[in-house]
């Protein structure tokens, strides 16, 4: 009897720290033809967030998207919360400015 409720209070745990993820950001310049794409890790249950430098980007982003790739659900509870990795897209605006 202890070992099944050891087990199910270790899956309802691992369960609970993995969480889905997405977030975007759309904004009403028009986005350019390429999409760029970057993976990232935030640390320590967020305190440390994944940052993107877009630098070719001059005029902008146009789009960004956000989220849990399907090694995150891996990583994220082996490591409790502690690493937890990110894919970010965008797409650059086009023109001068918005």
């Amino acid at each position: 009897m202890p070992r099944t409720t050891t087990a199910v209070l270790l899956a309802l745990a691992l369960g609970a720290s993995s969480a889905c993820y997405t977030a975007g950001v759309i904004s009403p310049a028009p986005p350019g033809v390429k999409r760029q794409t970057d993976h990232g890790m935030i640390w320590f249950w967020g305190m440390w967030r994944s940052e993107t430098k877009a630098d070719e980007c001059r005029a902008g982003l146009a789009e960004v998207a956000t989220w849990t790739p399907w090694y995150g659900y891996i990583v994220a509870p082996i490591t409790i919360g502690i690493a937890h990795p990110v894919v970010k897209t965008y797409s650059c605006a086009v023109g001068e400015g918005f």
